[in-house]
């Protein structure tokens, strides 16, 4: 097994639809520059190896629906974190490849080589709407346009080799046009013929996570699986790593005791407000620190990490913190990210190697 990384989902104040309501802070100050700043740090503080952003218009919770541009808020946070890893979850299908591309490195760059892309593909008449679209009902025509969404993105990443940049003052040469190239991508649904505007991220290629099945034949280069037993989630993993998957993240639902609360009766009075059905396809934990610990544990054996998703987040992020990961790291099953690493090398992924240096003949 390769490092197990902890993840988190940083969406509004959690994944119950009535965690707004049990949040430490008044609901006009959920979107303030100063508490995306202040839920990056505490989360890197914690330990964390990377934190998720989810897409507000594809899955808002029906008791919170402003939300900010993903890719914007993980830039954001950028600049109030130096090892956590920044993951904004993008919809694929009608995106603009080109600009998309050139957004991501951009946060690469400006989160000195901590980010991902948790690349969606989802679709339905009010996505389409979204981008003045029509929707399309085919979905294995949904699949293959995400995968040659993110196929396009990693070829315009390459498009800027390691190097080009040569200050050659003596002979007037900035660039070097040896290692600048033009895209040259055409796919079933777009063609992209130039190179990108934003040199090379300094990962090479941003870390892209999928789900099982959405992306066709194009292989992330991490995947979350989802399965209600921990049997489940280990062969779902299983399935992805014969696939070639290199990383494989399980999600995980959780409702922690949190000081005289036990986790149940917050779980009860959240649910009073709006309920929040388990989901039969997804592992949830409901009990103390102690619990949360031995499952991890457990689940360090079958998968490469797991992305938490918090019932309240200003309440589980505390709980986390002070009794969860540390004892995860004091018994050796998790290993924070050190300052300045990649999201690549937190994760245990290889370098990002760049396909037209590798497609070069020898001289």
């Amino acid at each position: 097994m390769s490092k197990f990384a902890l993840g988190i989902e940083l969406d509004g104040d959690g994944a119950h639809p009535a965690a707004w309501r049990h949040a430490n802070h008044p609901p006009t100050e959920l979107l303030t520059p100063q508490r995306i700043a202040a839920v990056a740090s505490k989360t890197e503080a914690a330990g964390f190896t990377f934190a998720t952003f989810r897409e507000g218009t594809l899955h808002g919770s029906p008791n919170v629906t402003g939300r900010l541009d993903t890719t914007g808020v993980a830039a954001f946070a950028a600049a109030a974190t130096d090892r956590l890893g920044l993951v904004p979850a993008i919809n694929t299908i009608h995106a603009e490849p080109f600009h998309l591309a050139n957004q991501l490195a951009s946060l690469d760059w400006a989160a000195r080589g901590r980010s991902g892309w948790l690349a969606e593909a989802l679709e339905s008449p009010a996505i389409a709407a979204g981008y003045g679209s029509e929707p399309v009902h085919d979905r294995n025509a949904v699949q293959r346009e995400a995968a040659e969404v993110v196929a396009a993105a990693r070829r315009l990443w390459d498009t800027w080799e390691d190097g080009v940049f040569i200050a050659d003052t003596a002979n007037n040469r900035f660039l070097d046009l040896d290692k600048f190239h033009y895209a040259d991508f055409a796919g079933e649904f777009f063609s992209i013929k130039g190179p990108s505007i934003t040199p090379r991220p300094p990962q090479g290629r941003p870390v892209v996570f999928g789900r099982p099945g959405q992306l066709a034949a194009e292989l992330p280069d991490v995947v979350v699986v989802s399965a209600a037993t921990v049997a489940g989630v280990a062969t779902a993993a299983a399935d992805q790593r014969r696939r070639g998957v290199l990383r494989v993240v399980a999600d995980l639902e959780i409702v922690l005791d949190a000081g005289t609360f036990l986790a149940d009766e917050r779980l009860r009075a959240l649910d009073a407000a709006s309920p929040w059905p388990a989901a039969p396809d997804v592992l949830r934990f409901v009990g103390d620190a102690g619990g949360l610990r031995v499952l991890l544990t457990e689940l360090s054996g079958v998968v490469d990490g797991v992305r938490l998703l918090p019932g309240v987040l200003d309440i589980e992020l505390e709980v986390l913190a002070a009794e969860v990961v540390p004892g995860l790291i004091s018994n050796g099953v998790f290993v924070p990210p050190a300052a300045g690493s990649t999201l690549r090398e937190s994760l245990g992924l290889p370098e990002a190697v760049n396909s037209f240096a590798t497609s070069k003949e020898p001289a």
